[in-house]
């Protein structure tokens, strides 16, 4: 715990059970002490004389005048200490001035001496005569002769002269009455480098309580908020056991001067406790123990009406108790936190290890065994101030390793991330992305089976021709590297188009083109089916310098309303759209090898065409289609014919259109006559000689119009 609490209750819990409460030791008042001006300076615990006022109604006359009759013994010890008491106690000093002049002395009760409820001095004036003051945490500060935290009593002593100097101290509670003897000079001089240590002690806690605030309010981590209010508890212990807090912060409210201290102890605990199990992670590292960390903190929350009711005695000891107890629970939970491998713990072990080494060389002084007045004086604040430091290294020090921690976290996740990307990828060779975009909105490890949704879209399937003869002519190895080659460029040429590839079928490929706000579907379709022509072109330009026969495709294309979703098992699923569209899409590209076609598109698809004037489009009429009761009136894209052959059937159009509509109405004779002027002006137009054939069938059969 910080130094001073932990010094002042430790050790009070061992002179409660070493000293008894009314030690009355066997010697009988001593000789006076000389003193001389230019020493400066006088331990008296073990010069003075003391005695019990059993019934507390003696008068310092009464005192004065039965002297050593009065049951005055000489303290024996280096230390005057009571234990824990409710009584009054009368203090004999005898002095006696080996100066040759008068001079001025101050007496000084310090350290513990500051708890002591009431102390009345009978001291020597510049004359001679007696001066009574009074001082004590339950008098009001303004009673005080000097205006100061320290409890100091002016007198003065006439050369050569034997004097007796008398307390009477009264308190409910620990007493210790450490009794400092000095002249004014020196403690003028001892006193100056007392307040800038102490300010410096005060400046350590109020930094540390503003950085670590600051760094709290910048990663809101809840142990820098605790320790924050760990620190506030510290700085009004400190203040407040000083007596700094009852001269400037309540000095005439006595009562709460006297409990102040026991209050910001008690609160001092509940943060330690709170501390220990928000900074090792207590539930976690250390379960069992942070079950007894638990109790503790709502044994110390239980405790707050006893500390502010209760005598000062109970509740000191109170304070004691759970105080050895939390001190010991919070280094077993710090331990073995350490050794599990908790390094953030390091830092806080030696923060505790060192306060209780500063609290047993206390202990050691406060008891003889060493002799220096610094380690009295300024042990506790220097083994505050490094608790303090080590708490905020540990603190920093358990950032620093999460900082590392969650460095190494992100490396993992990253290195995770990269293999879900690479995954994902790889998914999307087998499943396209726009699939996924509609069928795993939520992952791909949450492809729901029969998940489907109704879109809009232009369905586009092409085929090689010829592609069974061509197999026969080459190998396995030589027929995968043909459809390879041939794929990639149809696939770069759908994917410039906005569309992507649903399935690849032997020697065919099925295509989507989904509308949006910005694009036409079916503009893209017809764009990407005419590119795709001229993306075989250029292949079959390369397939010739290799020695190979060119190649020539069809493509069917149709727009309407179909299902995307997800069919199969739960062991084996697969994306897929049906819909009658898809269905036509499939026949229009079967079509295009009975007409001789390039591209064929679907009623529906010209519809959705805005005006495009770059488009040479011309009606096919209409067809009955393998799977529809209505026949389906088709459309031929003429952008991907040769040049010699679009100027051909664009100079044949007038009469295509006439030839059409006779064959339309059944007019089989002027139909045969209309489709041979076509070919007559388009010898090379397929159509027109597919149209021809159907046209003298009918007619040399005597049929009616269809």
């Amino acid at each position: 715990m910080f130094g001073i609490q932990l010094r002042s209750l430790l050790l009070l819990s061992l002179i409660l059970f070493v000293v008894p409460s009314d030690i009355v030791l066997a010697s009988p008042g001593g000789a006076s002490l000389p003193v001389s001006h230019a020493h400066g300076r006088y331990g008296l615990a073990s010069v003075v004389d003391y005695a019990l006022d059993r019934e507390g109604s003696a008068d310092i006359a009464t005192v004065m005048a039965l002297g050593d009759a009065f049951g005055f013994q000489r303290n024996q010890s280096e230390t005057l200490a009571f234990g824990y008491v409710d009584a009054v106690y009368w203090i004999r000093i005898r002095l006696q001035s080996t100066d040759a002049d008068s001079s001025a002395w101050l007496l000084e009760l310090s350290g513990l001496g500051r708890a002591i409820d009431e102390i009345d001095a009978w001291l020597p004036g510049t004359s001679g005569q007696l001066q009574h003051f009074r001082a004590g945490d339950a008098v009001p500060f303004h009673a005080r002769r000097i205006s100061h935290h320290a409890i100091l009593f002016p007198f003065h002593l006439q050369a050569q002269q034997p004097v007796e100097l008398y307390l009477r101290v009264k308190t409910n509670g620990t007493l210790q009455i450490p009794l400092t003897l000095w002249s004014t000079e020196h403690y003028v001089e001892s006193e100056h480098h007392d307040s800038l240590l102490e300010g410096l002690f005060y400046g350590v806690l109020l930094i540390m309580i503003f950085y670590n605030a600051f760094i709290y309010l910048s990663v809101r981590d809840s142990s820098y908020i605790i320790y924050v209010l760990y620190l506030v508890c510290v700085l009004m212990f400190a203040v407040s056991l000083k007596g700094v807090g009852f001269e400037y912060l309540w000095p005439d409210q006595p009562w709460w001067n006297n409990k102040s201290n026991l209050v910001f102890a008690e609160l001092g605990v509940l943060c330690v406790l709170l501390f220990a199990r928000s900074f090792l992670q207590t539930p976690v590292n250390t379960p069992i123990i942070n079950y007894v960390i638990a109790a503790l903190i709502l044994a110390s929350i239980a405790s707050f009406p006893f500390v502010v009711l209760a005598s000062h005695r109970i509740a000191a000891a109170i304070l004691s108790i759970q105080y050895l107890l939390t001190v010991f629970f919070v280094v077993v939970a710090a331990s073995i936190c350490l050794k599990r491998g908790f390094k953030a713990a390091r830092y806080y072990l030696l923060a505790w290890l060192g306060v209780l080494l500063s609290i047993l060389i206390w202990v050691l002084n406060s008891f003889n065994w060493i002799h220096s007045y610094w380690v009295g004086a300024y042990v506790f604040q220097l083994g505050t101030s490094i608790q303090v430091l080590l708490f905020s290294f540990a603190l920093a020090d358990r950032i620093n390793l999460m900082r590392v921690e969650r460095e190494s976290a992100l490396k993992l996740q990253l290195a995770h991330s990269k293999r879900l990307v690479s995954m994902a990828q790889m998914f999307e060779k087998f499943v396209p992305k726009q699939f996924l975009r509609r069928i795993a909105r939520e992952g791909i490890e949450n492809i729901q089976l029969g998940k489907a949704e109704a879109d809009e879209i232009s369905v586009l399937f092409a085929d090689i021709r010829g592609f069974t003869s061509l197999s026969e002519s080459l190998t396995p190895q030589e027929l995968l590297n043909f459809l390879n080659a041939c794929f990639t460029r149809l696939d770069k040429v759908i994917h410039e188009h906005d569309g992507f590839i649903d399935k690849f079928m032997g020697d065919g490929v099925m295509a989507l083109f989904e509308q949006s706000p910005d694009t036409c579907a079916a503009r893209n379709a017809v764009m990407a089916a005419i590119d795709m022509h001229r993306a075989v072109a250029v292949y079959n330009e390369h397939r010739a310098r290799s020695g190979y026969a060119p190649i020539d495709i069809g493509i069917g294309v149709n727009t309407g309303s179909v299902i995307i979703g997800t069919v199969g098992s739960s062991e084996r699923m697969d994306s897929t759209v049906l819909g009658d569209n898809v269905n036509v899409a499939a026949r229009l590209q079967e079509l295009t090898k009975a007409f001789g076609a390039r591209i064929i598109i679907s009623e529906q698809t010209r519809s959705a065409l805005r005006d495009e004037p770059d488009l040479h489009l011309r009606e096919l009429g209409s067809v009955p289609v393998r799977g529809r009761k209505n026949a389906v009136r088709l459309f031929e894209v003429m952008n991907a014919d040769s040049a010699d052959l679009l100027a051909q059937k664009q100079r044949a159009l007038p009469r295509y259109q006439v030839a059409l509509e006779c064959h339309r109405r059944g007019d089989w004779a002027g139909a045969v006559q209309g489709w041979r002027e076509c070919l007559a002006s388009a010898p090379q137009d397929s159509v027109c000689r597919h149209w021809l054939a159907e046209a003298e069938r009918h007619l040399a059969a005597g049929a009616s119009a269809p």
